[in-house]
């Protein structure tokens, strides 16, 4: 009978940090629903900060309205109390909930906020507060351009990479994308990778990416530009950089994962 209660478990005596990391491997909804009933010893860390260090809300997103997704952003967060460090959700639907994040995210290492209804003016009134930033995500965000990309250039000094991604018809030929890819050249000096498809920008344009960027060895663009680039020079000054090439046209029409195709330089 010894025996068999040395072996029990009391898996509410665990200390509430082993239990958050145990946590973090369910879904979000059992969490808030299932587990934070179980006994007073789990709710407690459920609300607590030890669940919250990563959160990814990018699946919810995609089915919750507005107003929904950015209370339960809000409670999160603030459940997180200051020690969150990767923060995933898609379709952002205004600045204020943007400037919410930004001011309750101490430790942050990775925001991904790609389709999100963000502007220039809240991305330069809050950039300085993400600086701890190293892994940034705001591909198809419309709303904002090269102000918002230099504002983050210049505030996030630890950034190694950025995705921006523009897939869409109204974006094809725009100059925004040579003066985005400019202030990216001129304020990110240590970025590893770069993600800047279906973007149209000239050779020129991307050689100067990788003359003030020495340390880029993944650079995702448009296939068009394959043909204008020197690929002996490239691969003879820049040993280690892999480039992804991306069909603008075809994907217009089908797959992105169908029309990927890898230069390793």
């Amino acid at each position: 009978m010894e025996e068999e209660q040395s072996e029990f478990r009391h898996w509410d005596e665990l200390l509430p940090d082993v239990l958050g990391l145990i946590f973090t491997n369910l879904p979000i909804q059992e969490l808030l629903t299932v587990i934070s009933c179980v006994c007073k010893s789990w709710s407690k860390v459920v609300t607590g900060p030890h669940c919250w260090q990563y959160i990814d809300l990018d699946e919810r997103s995609c089915r919750r309205l507005s107003h929904q997704l950015d209370r339960m952003l809000r409670m999160l967060i603030t459940r997180s109390n200051g020690s969150l460090r990767s923060l995933h959700v898609s379709g952002l639907q205004n600045d204020s909930i943007f400037s919410f994040i930004t001011e309750n995210v101490g430790s942050l290492q990775v925001l991904r906020l790609p389709r999100s209804l963000i502007s220039d003016s809240i991305v330069k009134q809050t950039a300085q507060r993400l600086s701890t930033v190293t892994f940034l995500d705001l591909s198809y965000c419309h709303k904002i351009g090269a102000q918002a990309i230099e504002a983050i250039g210049k505030h996030c000094k630890h950034l190694v990479v950025l995705c921006r991604n523009m897939y869409s018809p109204d974006s094809v030929g725009k100059v925004e994308a040579e003066d985005e890819a400019n202030a990216i050249a001129s304020t990110m000096p240590r970025l590893k990778q770069l993600e800047f498809a279906y973007r149209c920008i000239s050779t020129e344009c991307v050689l100067n990416l990788l003359s003030c960027c020495p340390q880029l060895v993944h650079l995702k663009i448009d296939e068009f530009l394959s043909e204008k680039l020197d690929h002996k020079f490239l691969k003879e000054k820049y040993p280690k950089l892999e480039i992804l090439l991306l069909c603008l046209v075809i994907l217009f029409e089908s797959d992105e994962s169908d029309d990927d195709e890898y230069l390793d330089m």
